[in-house]
């Protein structure tokens, strides 16, 4: 059968044997005398021992047998304690690892720019970057390999809080000197002779073949890559064009070549980067980094990793 032996009786059972005395016990911890007696009497008969002599006119003193039984009382109530000091702590203080899952392929532009005055502000966190994909990243967040994870947020898996970002619409990334670059914008139906560089990613090829499903193009995929930066540089090199939904705020790629993003016409509304975490008493270090990221996204300057948004409801 399991024990119904309570940290409350041990309490209670530690109280009496220090202070000798059932009612002192009682005024000390604020109950009933009844209430000593019963955490006692729960104690000796789960164990099935005499673990204390009562005494009407002198108080209680422990057996030899409730000696040893102290002892080991005491330190797991220690224990206990030093647990429930040690939870608190790190719900309340900004220190520890914060392991962070990322889906967001162009996140080396703006997760430093939020994890530095965190860092400098905070000696005491250190700060685990994961790069994954959008499934692996809700999983590993239910699973808890994560702290907290940035993620598109169609079809969130169920217990995961959300807060949107920054909604991301599609855009064409052509090289700098492609005919479509004087353009402020771009619609499907001028693609169907473009050859184009795919961003093969779980998550995001799926998206882009929905683009072009919906809007009956067939390009030529002359090339496709795993990584933002090699489709840029894909793309740089006069490749191909690309259509991707963030951008990092420099139009250079590692090759050195220059890009534009121009906006897409589309009827599919934009995607919506999103912070994902478990929302069930988070500790202070993720809910200060949630913060964070809030903030930076809230701010002007965050509309730089996207285009202007050319959604519309209906075709033209």
């Amino acid at each position: 059968m399991p024990s119904r032996l309570s940290i409350k009786a041990m309490q209670y059972f530690l109280a009496a044997v220090d202070s000798g005395s059932l009612t002192t016990a009682a005024q000390k911890l604020n109950v009933a005398p009844s209430a000593i007696s019963n955490g006692i009497d729960q104690i000796e008969e789960e164990f099935q021992l005499d673990l204390v002599q009562r005494f009407p006119a002198k108080g209680i003193h422990p057996t030899t047998t409730g000696k040893t039984m102290v002892q080991r009382i005491r330190r797991l109530i220690e224990e206990y304690e030093s647990l429930l000091s040690g939870g608190k702590e790190l719900r309340e203080s900004l220190s520890g690892k914060l392991t962070i899952g990322y889906y967001a392929p162009v996140a080396p532009s703006f997760l430093p720019g939020i994890a530095a005055p965190l860092l400098n502000q905070n000696k005491d966190i250190r700060l685990e970057f994961i790069d994954c994909n959008n499934e692996s990243a809700q999983t590993g967040l239910l699973n808890g390999d994560f702290d907290v994870i940035l993620f598109v947020a169609d079809n969130a898996k169920p217990g995961i809080k959300c807060e949107a970002l920054i909604d991301a619409p599609p855009y064409l990334l052509v090289p700098k000197s492609h005919g479509l670059a004087s353009l402020d914008s771009v619609s499907f139906h001028q693609l169907q002779e473009v050859d184009l560089v795919l961003l093969d990613l779980p998550f995001t090829a799926q998206y882009l073949q929905g683009l072009l499903d919906e809007n009956s193009i067939k390009p030529r995929i002359v090339a496709t890559a795993s990584t933002t930066e090699m489709v840029r540089s894909l793309v740089g090199a006069g490749v191909g064009c690309s259509i991707l939904n963030m951008r990092p705020l420099i139009d250079v790629t590692y090759g050195g070549d220059r890009v534009k993003a121009i906006p897409l016409k589309t009827l599919r509304k934009p995607l919506a980067l999103s912070l994902g975490y478990i929302n069930r008493n988070p500790r202070r270090v993720v809910s200060t980094f949630i913060k964070s990221c809030l903030d930076y996204f809230g701010q002007d300057s965050a509309r730089a990793l996207t285009t202007k948004s050319e959604y519309t409801s209906r075709r033209e």
